[in-house]
């Protein structure tokens, strides 16, 4: 009782001055969370998620909204040391491992997270204005680094990850999601097809954009749906409720190339020969295709008269290896043999 009526006397005046005091702490703290003297950007992100976000994202729903807003609140800080182009990095590629531990609760408020987070990245994706605003110029955006800071006389040279590059990153992230529940439906493991059902249901609203990884999600599906159908009713009823509100958002999805630029492959040589203006302007001069033609007639002749050649020859020398021209020639020389015979005898 005594707690209920203390929240009631809270006054929206008060909660607006606690805010500000909470922010003033974190600005004044920032730059102590991921500074260190022997880690690098990418050991404090690791060492961030497997002690903070991951935990936590699991233990209620409101818990995994509160890390992907926490995260979302280091960026705009710019807080010290933290590479947000690296915790996103981590987040995508560590799903597999993570969904193959949960229960179904935790994979399910994990789920949400990922949505939220997923959520965040579609603000900048789709606005190129809010990206360079909040992310051109941000320090967790820098992805080259160049030089020794603390020596004397060398520069440090930051590039920024400008916005079609961002883009690009994108797809790979959506590429690694796919590719983890990808691995758990064909692990055969009950608890990897569920938890990759169940993850995959909480984040409906935001993946998969893509055609083609939704197109590869639904053959994994239709494959789950087929095998578990009789042998795990449970799994299939899943899979089949995700299957129908995947179809429901098929308008929704959107080719790679308006995702992202795609850069075309360059044209076959042999069939870049072959479809050249010049080619097709000597196929369609009557003089040169008379020309093709005769010269097309002459070769055939020329090899029939070849095989004709070697017909005949194989013909004859079949011929003289045969029993009857053998004993043929034979009686010929016996018949001559005694006709000398006859005439030495006379003589």
């Amino acid at each position: 009782k005594q707690w209920y009526q203390r929240r009631v006397a809270i006054t929206p005046g008060s909660q607006e001055t606690n805010h500000k005091l909470v922010l003033a702490r974190l600005e004044a703290e920032k730059d102590v969370w991921f500074a260190s003297s022997n880690s690098s950007k990418v050991d404090a992100i690791m060492q961030f998620l497997q002690v903070c976000i991951i935990q936590r994202s699991m233990f209620t729903a409101s818990d995994a909204i509160y890390c992907a807003k926490f995260v979302e609140l280091c960026h705009n800080m710019q807080s010290s040391n933290f590479s947000t182009l690296i915790y996103f990095d981590r987040i995508f590629s560590d799903v597999s491992h993570i969904v193959t531990n949960c229960t179904d609760n935790e994979a399910s408020r994990y789920g949400r997270f990922l949505c939220e987070t997923l959520k965040g990245i579609a603000r900048w994706h789709k606005e190129k204005t809010l990206y360079e605003k909040e992310c051109g110029k941000s320090p967790g955006f820098v992805h080259i680094i160049r030089g020794d800071p603390s020596g004397d006389g060398e520069k440090r040279i930051e590039k920024y990850l400008d916005y079609e590059n961002f883009r690009h990153v994108c797809c790979k992230w959506h590429f690694k999601l796919t590719k983890a529940m990808v691995f758990c439906f064909d692990s055969k493991d009950y608890s990897q097809i569920r938890n990759g059902l169940t993850v995959l249901n909480k984040i409906l609203p935001e993946f998969p954009v893509v055609l083609n990884l939704a197109q590869a999600l639904e053959k994994r599906i239709a494959k789950v749906k087929e095998e578990e159908k009789t042998a795990r009713p449970d799994l299939y009823a899943l899979a089949m409720g995700y299957s129908a509100q995947l179809n429901s958002r098929r308008h929704t999805f959107i080719a790679e190339e308006k995702f992202h630029h795609v850069e075309k492959k360059p044209a076959d040589s042999n069939t870049s020969r072959n479809s050249s203006p010049a080619r097709k302007d000597k196929r369609a001069d009557p003089k040169r295709r008379d020309e093709i033609e005769s010269e097309k007639k002459r070769r055939r002749e020329e090899d029939a008269k070849k095989e004709g050649e070697r017909k005949s020859a194989e013909k004859k020398l079949k011929a003289d290896s045969s029993p009857k021209t053998k004993a043929n020639g034979v009686r010929e020389r016996d018949a001559e043999t005694d006709e000398s015979r006859s005439k030495i005898r006379k003589k």
